[in-house]
């Protein structure tokens, strides 16, 4: 039942078991979202298997542009949360995205983009850049293409060489600098013209 804030449900209209390391390895409990399109990878850490790194790795080639997948899935988060994408400019206006998606990791040059249409939810989607995906490539995002004041920045890792370091959302970058790097959404664009 969407809330009068949000077109979206409080909660996942499918259930849905966030995949680790220990419910995948080996073929265990957890049945992938996507299988068709997408997989999460973890990597245990040497000698410690209870810390992993993941990421969202493409299974198949994608062409320039393409959508990825509709969101699907989606419900309204709880609060600004590390795991919440942001898709409004209220202080609610936060989802959770309940699929395998979750394992996209940020970038400063991303292979990805989620594009938000302002109130139509039905046509919320992953796409590739303008650079396409190769199956086994990583797929990521620009997080301040949707977060505007992250719950919880980070100091970035990327590795591209046009590495903002610091991230923290789009309040704290220029909109040319947002635009040189991903798709922006209506949103982040409106909240940077009243800045």
């Amino acid at each position: 039942m969407p809330t009068a804030l949000s077109p979206l449900p409080l909660n996942p209209p499918q259930a849905w078991t966030k995949p680790t390391y220990s419910n995948t390895h080996g073929g265990k409990t957890y049945r992938p979202t996507h299988p068709e399109l997408f997989k999460v990878e973890f990597t245990p850490s040497l000698g410690n298997e209870e810390e992993y790194s993941s990421r969202l790795v493409a299974v198949r080639d994608f062409e320039p542009n393409e959508r990825i997948t509709k969101l699907t899935n989606i419900s309204l988060a709880p609060e600004k949360a590390y795991s919440s994408v942001q898709f409004g400019s209220g202080q609610r206006d936060h989802l959770e995205l309940n699929s395998d998606l979750l394992f996209m990791n940020h970038s400063c040059s991303p292979t990805a983009e989620i594009h938000l249409i302002p109130n139509h939810p039905d046509q919320w989607e992953v796409r590739t850049t303008s650079k396409g995906l190769k199956k086994g490539e990583g797929i990521t995002f620009f997080y301040p293409s949707t977060e505007w004041d992250m719950a919880q920045g980070f100091e970035c890792a990327c590795g591209s060489e046009n590495c903002l370091g610091q991230i923290r959302g789009a309040k704290y970058i220029p909109l040319a600098e947002l635009e040189s790097r991903s798709y922006v959404n209506e949103h982040i664009r409106r909240l940077k013209d009243g800045q």
